[in-house]
C-alpha cells in the first residue's frame, strides 16, 4: 500500500442531506471485527491480494489513496481499511469493481474468517489539513468518533473551523502533527462527526490532543463549551499503520 489519509465506507443513508461537491474530500471507510488471533490473516490478505486491486484504481486516478490501520487501542474495531477520493459516484463505482475482483478468492475468504464482521461509514471533508487524504502517510492515528445533535451539527463545525482548525493548524506547522482533519458522516452508523490527526507517534499525539483542547479552551471557553453539548460524547481510538 502506497498511499492513505486518514481514519477509514459506506452504509445506509437515512434522511437526504445537502448535495457534496465533486471535489470534496471522501473517505470510503469499513471497519472490521476481527480475532485478535487471526489478525495476521487478515493483514496478509489486505497486502497480497485487496491491496493491489485497490492500488489499480489509485494508479488509474478514480481514487486518490487508501489505507490499511491496526487497532492499539479504542472500541471494538480491530482493523479499518478506508479509500479516498473526492469523486463519490466515482468511488462507489471503483469500489464494485475492487470488490467484484476480490470476493471469492481465497483471500476474501481469509479476511471474511479472520473479521466476520465490519461497519461501513462516509466521511465528506469539512476542515482539513492541507492535502487531505493524500499526504504523506505518517505512523500513528488517533480518531475520535463523536455522537453529536443533528439538529445543531452545523453549528459544531462552525465551531471547529472558527476554534479548533487554526490550533491543528498551529501545531502541524510547529511540525508536532502531519494531518488532521475533521469529517461529517454522509452514511454509515450512529457517529456524525470524525476527528483525527496523524503524527510521529501515539504519545505525541494524545500530547497534542490536550494541548489543543487546552488551548482552546483559554482561547473562548463558552464556544468550546458549545461544542462539547453539541457532540456530547465519543469514543477515541488509536491506530497504527502495519509495516509496508
Amino acid at each position: 500500500m502506497k498511499r492513505l489519509g486518514l481514519a477509514i465506507a459506506s452504509g445506509l443513508l437515512l434522511y437526504p442531506t445537502v448535495a457534496v461537491a465533486q471535489d470534496t474530500p471522501t473517505l470510503f471507510t469499513m471497519y472490521y471485527r476481527c480475532s485478535q488471533l487471526q489478525e495476521g490473516q487478515a493483514d496478509e490478505a489486505v497486502q497480497e491480494s485487496l491491496g493491489p486491486l485497490i492500488q489499480q484504481q489509485v494508479d488509474a486516478g478514480t481514487l486518490s489513496g487508501w489505507g490499511w490501520l491496526s487497532h492499539r487501542q479504542g472500541g471494538a474495531w480491530r482493523k479499518a481499511l478506508y479509500m479516498a477520493g473526492t469523486d463519490r459516484s466515482a468511488m462507489m463505482d471503483a469500489r464494485g469493481e475492487i470488490f467484484s475482483e476480490f470476493l471469492g478468492t481465497d483471500a476474501a475468504a481469509d479476511l471474511n474468517g479472520s473479521c466476520p464482521g465490519h461497519d461501513d461509514y462516509i466521511w465528506t471533508g469539512v476542515s482539513n489539513s492541507p492535502g487531505g487524504a493524500d499526504a504523506t502517510p505518517a505512523p500513528a492515528v488517533v480518531s475520535s468518533y463523536h455522537v453529536c445533535s443533528r439538529a445543531r451539527e452545523g453549528r459544531a463545525d462552525e465551531i471547529f473551523e472558527d476554534l479548533l482548525a487554526p490550533l491543528y493548524k498551529k501545531h502541524t506547522d510547529l511540525g508536532h502533527l502531519s494531518t488532521w482533519g475533521w469529517w461529517s458522516h454522509r452514511s454509515g452508523g450512529r457517529f456524525r462527526r470524525l476527528e483525527t490527526m496523524s503524527g510521529a507517534d501515539a504519545n505525541t499525539l494524545m500530547d497534542m490532543t490536550e494541548a489543543i483542547y487546552g488551548e482552546a479552551g483559554e482561547t473562548d471557553p463558552l464556544a468550546l463549551q458549545e461544542f462539547l453539548e453539541i457532540c456530547d460524547s465519543h469514543v477515541d481510538y488509536i491506530w497504527a499503520r502495519p509495516a509496508q
